[in-house]
C-alpha cells in the first residue's frame, strides 16, 4: 500500500495540482483505488483540495505531504512516518495546554 501512496504523492510533487482522475490515468492504476487514496491522504493533511465542485475535485501535495514523500523516498516505512508525526502532534498539544495552563 506505501509503494501507491509514494507514486501518488511523488505524482503530485512533480506534475503540481490535479484531479484523481488525471492520476489513475499518469500512473495507470484504477481509478476507485486512487479516489480512496487520496481521499485518506487528503484526510491526513498530506493532500490539501483546492477546487471542488460537485464530485470533481483538485489536489496539490501539502508540506506534510512533502516531508513524508521525502522519508518514503528515504525508504523509511509509513508506519514510522505516522508514529513520529501522531508523537510529534501529541508533543505540541501537550505543550499548547501547559501554556494555558501557566496563563
Amino acid at each position: 500500500m506505501s509503494t501507491i501512496i509514494k507514486d501518488i504523492l511523488l505524482n503530485f510533487e512533480e506534475s503540481g495540482a490535479m484531479s484523481p482522475g488525471d492520476v489513475a490515468q499518469k500512473l495507470n492504476i484504477p481509478r476507485y483505488k486512487v479516489l480512496a487514496t487520496i481521499q485518506c491522504l487528503s484526510d491526513l493533511g498530506f493532500l490539501d483540495p483546492l477546487y471542488s465542485r460537485g464530485s470533481y475535485k483538485i489536489y496539490q501535495i501539502s508540506l506534510l505531504g512533502k516531508k513524508v514523500l521525502a522519508k518514503l523516498k528515504s525508504e523509511e516505512s509509513l508506519k514510522e512516518i505516522l508514529e513520529e508525526s501522531i508523537l510529534e502532534e501529541s508533543i505540541l498539544k501537550n505543550n499548547k495546554e501547559g501554556i494555558k495552563a501557566e496563563s
